[in-house]
């Protein structure tokens, strides 16, 4: 079956590369177009355009999948966040100096952050069957390996994405009460969706892309899409329904306690942040026993910017 977005345009049994043109922003784009009939599955990259193992894993896989060996179709962005990629600028667009996921579900007239959301949610997630967004931590973070699943949506699509996310191999699955965000926005379209996080602060390396190529293979598996690709339920897999985010109250240097990863006890001290003569001004402890899910690893941390993430376990 021919595929169509927006500019792009694929035959059944074929593959291109070009740009997705979005009133003159070009994002990546590669549509693998199976021969044979199938699920439709959209995998983005580089929202947030320095969590880099995610960017490189869909460039990979881009390249690898064929049209003559799957059914349905792939398509995939890397990255999404195309200008901030080169620019280097973490969290945000550079057009706009809005975090591109906060955007979601987006609107026509608003800034370019807004109509990204908006053509995501209008003409690409009416196609497909499945969505996958791909994360890590940005320039300054660093993040435990675990899957977002959406809270959010009608019961079917809730439970299609929490059964496809035991698939991966990440030990922690939480499951989000948020509205916003790309995944967020597509299970409430009705299009089940996950978000992965693995890896940070600006770096990749091969294994941390071979291991997630191999989580978005087995997904593909799942879903009939990619044949012969052995996966199995991750029966370890571990919950999360309780989420805490914690945001500096003050500008000053950042010391935490954790790395990612690690557990800890309802009342440890998880971090504390000091001025610049080494006074402590501010102390954060545990609400409840829990992991650390990703985090702020820089010295410096700005007031009111996001630091830690931990989740209930």
């Amino acid at each position: 079956m021919d595929f169509k977005l927006g500019n792009l345009f694929c035959k059944a049994g074929e593959k291109i590369s070009a740009f997705w043109d979005i009133e003159g922003y070009k994002i990546p784009t590669t549509i693998i177009n199976g021969k044979n009939k199938g699920k439709i599955v959209g995998i983005s990259s580089g929202i947030h355009n320095c969590e880099y193992v995610g960017i490189q894993s869909a460039l990979e896989l881009s390249k690898e999948l064929d049209p003559e060996s799957i059914n349905g179709g792939v398509i995939i962005f890397h990255p999404v966040n195309y200008s901030g990629f080169f620019k280097k600028v973490p969290a945000v667009m550079p057009e706009d100096n809005k975090n591109l996921n906060r955007a979601f579900p987006g609107e026509n007239d608003g800034t370019i952050s807004a109509k990204i959301a908006y053509h995501f949610s209008k003409f690409l997630y009416p196609q497909l069957d499945f969505f996958i967004d791909l994360h890590g931590g940005d320039l300054y973070e660093r993040t435990t390996t675990f899957v977002y699943s959406p809270g959010i949506g009608d019961e079917e699509t809730i439970k299609i994405s929490h059964e496809v996310a035991q698939i991966l191999s990440v030990p922690y699955r939480v499951k989000s009460s948020a509205k916003t965000g790309a995944y967020n926005s597509a299970a409430i379209q009705g299009v089940p969706s996950m978000l992965i996080e693995r890896g940070g602060n600006g770096i990749w390396n091969d294994k941390e892309v071979k291991d997630y190529k191999k989580d978005i293979l087995a997904v593909l598996s799942y879903l009939n899409i990619v044949p012969n690709f052995s996966y199995s339920k991750n029966i370890n897999q571990k919950m999360i329904t309780t989420a805490k985010y914690i945001s500096s109250e003050v500008d000053g240097f950042w010391y935490p306690k954790y790395k990612v990863g690690d557990t800890f006890k309802e009342g440890n001290l998880l971090g504390e942040i000091k001025d610049c003569f080494g006074n402590v001004i501010a102390s954060y402890f545990a609400e409840f026993d829990g992991v650390i899910l990703y985090g702020v690893f820089s010295l410096a941390v700005r007031k009111e910017e996001e630091i830690l993430a931990y989740g209930k376990i």
